[in-house]
């Protein structure tokens, strides 16, 4: 009897896949959800800032740059203490870390609802930032425990859904609070920050009890399906110490810098736009920071089919490449309609299309970085990049804050945040372009090693 070895590898390629498909459903249903709820709190606490524009500026006497200096102030905290938390989730373990960042932000943003002075705004957002410090990349790095290369965009696309979705939510949470302005002699504003701190605590304790720190630690996985989730996520995330002479090796590596080049002209103009957008709205409808707060949640309502439609199209054709392009140049084109037309629908028309293709693009951006590192550099170089490029989100708002002092209208701003998403879809096809040639010229290793991760090698097809 003759033995088909094509039919016997076919075969047992249908069985793997089957039993892969299996676990990572298990593991997404167990796992995303949880983090798409953290997200979810993240990004309405730190982004509620730019719904509260208006009243917040009246009662505190802040003009547009100092309001764009305390939304990016934020980030300076971030910077700082970026890379020794990320260090720490390595060594203290992704539940307890992950818990420890959300209930400590969620403190210092029911204490925003105390601000009396400028000073004290500064103070309180730069300490949120560094309380926020190493959740994102601590995510990013605890899905690499738990979902192999090949999956990873996949995981990090259904998070990003999250971002906008929050964004929109919580313009419209947000400016309902605004209503609350008076109840029991407090402001409206006040009460926004004191009752949207809350979930972060409460979700940070929850998440001691529900989130596993790693497949071992999964009770809700069966043995086999702990070593198969084992031997296919990268084998060294246990190895090596996430010490100085890592963090020297990321800072010295000329990927990293490429990198941050890259996220830091992505970010700049959404958090730019982010912050100043119920303002934006303001001027062009000419309505109240309620009513503001409302139409701002339309343009992140829009980024969700946008990212939907490049999960879609990307997992049909395989291609991360032309997708991350093309989104960035739709982030350019979108604020160029905004900030030329004088028409509000049109100019809300714009920022739609730029939230859509900047909400795209940073899944997609992240998956370059992620594999490109691995263990205990992987943290250290998803948090370095992340803080230094996070930058961004101080630069941002001021600019778009200065710009406004001094021309009245934000239209100028825009057109550099424009310039700036132009940049970075250059920068991204001249890393697409690299990696292509760098892939090319390992072409045989990666035939014989097909499905072992390569520490400085990276797919974007």
């Amino acid at each position: 009897m003759q033995h088909n070895p094509v039919a016997q590898h076919s075969a047992h390629s249908g069985s793997h896949t089957a039993i892969e498909r299996k676990i990572f459903l298990k593991v997404t249903l167990r796992i995303i959800p949880i983090l798409i709820l953290c997200f979810f709190i993240n990004y309405i606490d730190r982004a509620n800032l730019g719904v509260l524009f208006s009243p917040i500026s009246k009662e505190l006497n802040l003009s547009a740059s100092a309001f764009g200096f305390a939304a990016g102030i934020f980030f300076l905290g971030y910077l700082v203490f970026e890379v020794p938390s990320n260090m720490a989730i390595v060594r203290f373990g992704a539940r307890l870390w992950i818990a420890r960042i959300m209930i400590s932000w969620g403190i210092v943003t029911c204490l925003l609802s105390a601000t009396h002075s400028v000073p004290m705004l500064y103070t309180l957002r730069f300490l949120l930032g560094v309380a926020e410090a190493g959740f994102f990349p601590g995510v990013l790095f605890y899905l690499t425990f738990w979902y192999p290369r090949h999956l990873l965009g996949q995981a990090y696309l259904a998070l990003e859904l999250s971002v906008p979705v929050s964004l929109a939510l919580g313009s419209v949470v947000t400016a309902g609070l605004l209503l609350m302005d008076g109840v029991a002699g407090i402001a409206g504003w006040r009460w926004a920050f004191a009752l949207e701190g809350i979930p972060a605590v409460l979700m940070g304790i929850l998440v001691l009890f529900i989130l596993p720190d790693n497949p071992k630690q999964a009770k809700w996985l069966t043995q086999e399906e702990r070593d198969y989730l084992l031997s296919k996520t990268s084998p060294d995330h246990g190895d090596g110490k996430a010490d100085l002479k890592e963090l020297k090796a990321v800072v010295f590596d000329s990927l990293t810098w490429l990198y941050i080049g890259l996220e830091f002209s992505i970010i700049i103009g959404f958090w730019a736009v982010t912050y100043f957008l119920p303002k934006i709205m303001q001027e062009r409808f000419h309505v109240n920071p309620v009513d503001a707060g409302l139409i701002s949640s339309i343009p992140w309502l829009a980024a969700v089919f946008g990212i939907a439609l490049v999960v879609w199209t990307s997992r049909k054709t395989g291609d991360r490449k032309w997708h991350l392009l093309i989104s960035l140049l739709l982030s350019a084109i979108g604020l160029c309609i905004t900030a030329k037309v004088d028409s509000p629908v049109v100019g809300l028309v714009g920022l739609c299309i730029s939230a859509a293709g900047v909400q795209a693009a940073v899944p997609l951006f992240w998956t370059i970085p992620v594999m490109s590192f691995s263990g205990a550099r992987a943290a250290i170089a998803i948090a370095f990049i992340n803080s230094v490029a996070s930058t961004a989100g101080l630069v941002g708002p001021w600019i778009l804050g200065i710009s406004h002092d001094l021309t009245g209208t934000s239209r100028t701003g825009l057109y550099v945040m424009s310039a700036f998403f132009l940049v970075s879809a250059f920068l991204a096809f001249h890393v697409s372009q690299s990696r292509s040639k760098a892939d090319a010229g390992r072409g045989a290793l990666d035939i014989s090693t097909a499905g072992t991760p390569h520490p400085g090698g990276v797919r974007i097809e």
